[in-house]
C-alpha cells in the first residue's frame, strides 16, 4: 500500500516509534497491540485521503478524536472526510480487529479480524471495507 500511495503522490508521514504509539494509546485509555505498533512503524499517517478516499490518522489526530473513552476501541482512520470512521478493538491474541463505525446509533461492524487482514482486503477490494458493509449508507456523510 505504501508504494501505491507514493505513486498517487500522497504525503505520507514518517513512521512512529513504538513508545510514541504506546503513549498515544495510553493517553486515550487503551493499549496498542502488536499489529497496531507494526502499522505505525511503517507509516505515521497520511496528510490527505488516498484515491479510495480513506486516510490513516497521525497519532495527534488519533488522540484528539478519541476523547470519549466510554466508546469501544480506538478510532484511527476515516472515509471521505469523516463520513464514517474505523475503530481498532483489541483481540486476546495481541492483535486488533477493525470495525467500521457509521455513527448512526448502531453497533460498529467488524470488517477485519486484524490490521493485517484489513490491509490485505484493502489491496484486493477496497469497496468491501469502505462502502460494502452497509451499501448505500450515508450516515454522517454529506457526499
Amino acid at each position: 500500500m505504501v508504494d501505491r500511495w507514493q505513486k498517487e503522490g500522497l504525503v505520507l508521514l514518517p513512521p512512529e516509534t513504538e513508545s510514541a504509539v504506546r503513549e498515544a494509546f495510553e493517553t486515550v485509555g487503551r493499549v496498542a497491540t502488536s499489529d497496531v505498533l507494526s502499522m505505525y512503524a511503517v507509516l505515521g499517517g497520511m496528510e490527505q485521503m488516498d484515491r479510495e478516499y480513506w486516510r490513516l490518522w497521525p497519532l495527534t489526530e488519533l488522540v484528539s478524536e478519541n476523547s470519549d473513552q466510554s466508546l469501544q476501541g480506538v478510532l484511527f482512520s476515516d472515509y471521505l472526510i469523516n463520513c464514517w470512521s474505523y475503530r481498532l478493538v483489541p483481540n486476546a491474541n495481541d492483535t486488533s480487529s477493525v470495525f467500521l463505525d457509521y455513527f448512526d446509533g448502531k453497533q460498529p461492524i467488524q470488517v477485519a479480524s486484524s490490521v493485517d487482514e484489513f490491509f490485505k482486503k484493502y489491496v484486493l477490494d477496497p469497496f468491501s471495507l469502505l462502502e460494502g458493509p452497509y451499501p448505500g449508507s450515508s450516515a454522517g456523510c454529506n457526499a
